[in-house]
């Protein structure tokens, strides 16, 4: 007897964003009795046996989760009354429509037909971030928004931050495996620990494409307003230069690697396209796990930095440049290193950060598998194109800090925090010695 039931399992979006999706899996036989009662009659046509079993239809499903739930493998005899058996162990899923048996020499191809075309997904949820603070998120998805489009919208929200995406993408939309998206975006940022606020709003079309090996490029060709506003009177010269609105087309190119146990990910951005102030920003990041003791022993590695620099016209502005993140380089506070006027941190031209951390299974805390690690981070911004006549330390001035991280879920609650205490650091840069960070979708 074949007993199926309906679940929930994860599957990735168009960047590779982990979803929950519905899927097929075994139970035993307990549980089987609740869902379906299968009887197999005797008999039936002489056995044909098939090297290879393959399932076409299904756009949602994965193969290996259908054939899995009812045991298809090539070592089924294929009789009428086996054809009979899984045919009927599939159709009581209530996830299909029609199932066909179509033999193509030593293939066996089984084809089904999908009822739920349109699945979808709509999620509420709340983050509690020790830098943030409360962040709440409302999401929605759906694939075959329209035909062949996958669409999603996100609002996440907070005291000091608010964003507002939304995403298309069609898959296959050209020939060659090249697919077609559209994002759109509206942020608006009003840290109190800025004098300034800003706020960014871009519609970008781009094409993305596979390749072989793990690889995924894209070209995006957008247009965006960038604007600082309600600078105050305290401001440094610097950002009150910046003051005001800028609405330029772009060009973004970007590139990212995927394998077992690294990944890698370059974007070049040109913005200011066909206007007297072009900029060029440029982003890498990577990072790889080793697996030390398969069982409870990893160690990570990660890496990512930047470069901005105005190929013509006047220099980056403060919301161009780049700040480092609590999260990134822990011990130190978010947009808290790096150039600075009176009380005014400006950013860099250049950022780098990297982290070492070894990661160790400690079983259960609080009836939860726990992970606690140890760490090393290292990181800085620097570079000023204008340093009002030397006035502001631009100066290449690493930073590090070494501290302790716990990582546990209770239940599809992600938990993580950490202590950190900076072992280098200049005058002037904002300390955090403590991170939280929980997340729960409803």
């Amino acid at each position: 007897m074949r007993f199926p039931v309906f679940s929930v399992r994860r599957t990735q979006d168009k960047n590779g964003k982990v979803r929950d999706m519905a899927y097929l899996t075994k139970i035993g036989i307990a549980g089987a009795l609740i869902v379906a009662t299968i009887a197999v009659a005797p008999g039936g046509s002489a056995a044909r046996s098939y090297s290879e079993v393959q399932l076409r239809g299904n756009e949602f499903l994965k193969s290996d989760d259908i054939l899995a739930v009812c045991d298809i493998s090539e070592d089924e005899n294929f009789t009428s009354s086996t054809k009979a058996e899984i045919r009927q162990c599939l159709m009581s899923t209530g996830q299909f429509g029609g199932v066909k048996f179509v033999p193509e020499g030593d293939t066996m191809v089984i084809e089904v037909e999908e009822l739920n075309s349109r699945p979808g997904r709509f999620e509420v949820g709340l983050q509690v971030d020790s830098e943030e603070g409360p962040i709440g998120t409302v999401y929605f998805e759906r694939y075959n928004l329209f035909p062949g489009t996958f669409g999603a919208i996100e609002l996440r929200f907070s005291e000091e931050f608010s964003e507002l995406t939304t995403s298309l993408y069609r898959k296959d939309a050209f020939a060659n495996g090249w697919d077609l998206g559209l994002d759109t975006s509206v942020t608006d940022a009003r840290y109190d620990d800025q004098s300034y606020e800003h706020r960014r709003a871009f519609i970008e079309p781009y094409v993305a494409r596979k390749f072989a090996g793990g690889g995924r490029g894209e070209i995006g060709l957008g247009y965006r307003s960038d604007t600082i506003r309600n600078v105050s009177a305290t401001s440094s010269a610097l950002i009150k230069a910046d003051a005001g609105a800028r609405r330029e087309a772009y060009l973004r190119l970007s590139y990212r690697h995927t394998a077992e146990n690294w990944e890698a990910e370059a974007k070049q951005f040109f913005f200011g396209l066909g206007t007297g102030n072009v900029i060029s920003q440029t982003q890498v990041s990577a990072g790889t796990r080793f697996a030390i003791d398969p069982d409870n022993l990893v160690l990570a590695l990660r890496m990512e930095g930047g470069h901005v620099s105005s190929l013509k016209g006047p220099p980056a502005r403060i919301s161009d440049r780049f700040f480092t993140s609590g999260t990134a380089l822990r011990g130190f506070a978010s947009r808290g290193i790096g150039p600075r006027d009176g009380a005014d941190f400006l950013g860099g031209e250049n950022y780098l950060v990297g982290s070492v951390e070894l990661q160790k299974s400690i079983g259960q805390v609080f009836g939860t598998p726990a992970r606690i690690g140890g760490f090393v981070d290292v990181g800085s911004a620097w570079g000023l194109s204008n340093t009002l006549g030397g006035g502001v330390n631009d100066g290449l001035d690493w930073r590090a800090s070494a501290g302790l991280s716990m990582t546990l879920e209770f239940g599809n609650v992600p938990v993580s925090f950490y202590l950190a205490e900076p072992v280098r650091k200049q005058p002037g840069d904002e300390i955090q010695n403590f991170g939280l960070s929980i997340s729960a979708r409803f």
